[in-house]
């Protein structure tokens, strides 16, 4: 028989029955989906947090080569030249060492000790220097082998770049593990939720064990059977989902401001006040797929 609105708001009204009786079943299914469904959300937070993270140090990530002390302007400009026709370079910025006395000046115009060092010196200490910037972040290790094979190798100092490439792969590596670690917490949690779901209908099922007899008597049709244990495992969702969107948001407010002082880029509360509708429809959405998968492997 075909479900009419009618019989649609019967089995509602019954799963909902159903729900109110077995409350004391119901805070444990709903306290694990709860947990599953907030490691879920933090991973997703996670990942957004180390995507933001990774792109902010890849951005800050260039070559800098610093020339001997002897290397003239004009070998400087012919090296210069040699690496702006390599493909991968996106562009070349020769820091004279001038320029760099200045710019050391400026940044410590506040530091008389500094000053006054620079003055007891007579003469500039500071090296001339190329900043490097590649057009992708894997085209620096390449682009370090090609500068020191170079003909002009020579005339390089040292390259600065090995720290500031170590640090990006260690937070790769270390955001890979977590999200992995995290990815399987979840799938076994999840498991557990379907486990715990699929035993608390089922013992609602043998709680009503003769009302189903009488019902399949009396000709009900699955739907009419079914249906209510059904909608018992989708309201344990929907009301999981809620809890976890009214505990995130208020650990996104507080965890924000420390992320920022972190990562300026990255305002977690505004990111996910915008996606506010898309987060509760995914959590709403995973802890009803969560309730019912369990409820309909239940009533099979």
């Amino acid at each position: 028989m075909k479900p009419t609105k009618k019989n649609l708001m019967r089995v509602i009204e019954v799963g909902w029955i159903n729900f109110k009786r077995n409350s004391w079943l119901a805070f444990g299914t709903i306290g694990i989906m709860v947990l599953t469904l907030l490691i879920f959300v933090g991973l997703v937070a996670f990942n957004i947090v180390s995507r933001t993270t990774i792109a902010s140090l890849e951005e800050k990530v260039d070559i800098t080569a610093y020339l001997k002390t002897n290397v003239s302007d004009d070998q400087a400009s012919e090296i210069v030249n040699e690496l702006e026709n390599l493909p991968e370079i996106s562009y070349v910025n020769y820091v004279s060492r001038e320029e760099a006395l200045e710019e050391f000046k400026k940044r410590h115009a506040d530091e008389e000790l500094v000053q006054q060092a620079l003055l007891e010196l007579g003469e500039n200490p500071l090296q001339a220097s190329l900043e490097i910037k590649a057009g992708e972040t894997a085209q620096y290790a390449s682009l370090v082998s090609f500068i020191e094979k170079s003909d002009f190798s020579n005339l390089i100092d040292k390259i600065d770049f090995y720290e500031n490439s170590t640090v990006i792969s260690r937070i790769q590596k270390i955001s890979s593990g977590l999200r992995v670690g995290g990815i399987l917490v979840t799938l076994i949690l999840s498991l557990i939720a379907v486990l715990v779901t699929f035993n608390t209908i089922r013992l609602t099922i043998y709680s009503q064990k003769q009302e189903i007899e009488i019902m399949r008597l009396v000709g009900a049709s699955n739907w009419h059977i079914r249906g209510p244990f059904v909608v018992e495992g989708a309201l344990y969702g929907i009301i999981a989902g809620l809890a976890v969107l009214i505990i995130f948001y208020p650990m996104v407010y507080l965890v924000s401001p420390r992320v920022q002082s972190f990562i300026p880029s990255m305002d977690l509360a505004n990111y996910f006040s915008n996606f506010f509708g898309q987060m509760g429809l995914l959590v709403l959405g995973s802890g009803i797929a969560l309730g019912v998968v369990s409820s309909v492997i239940a009533v099979r």
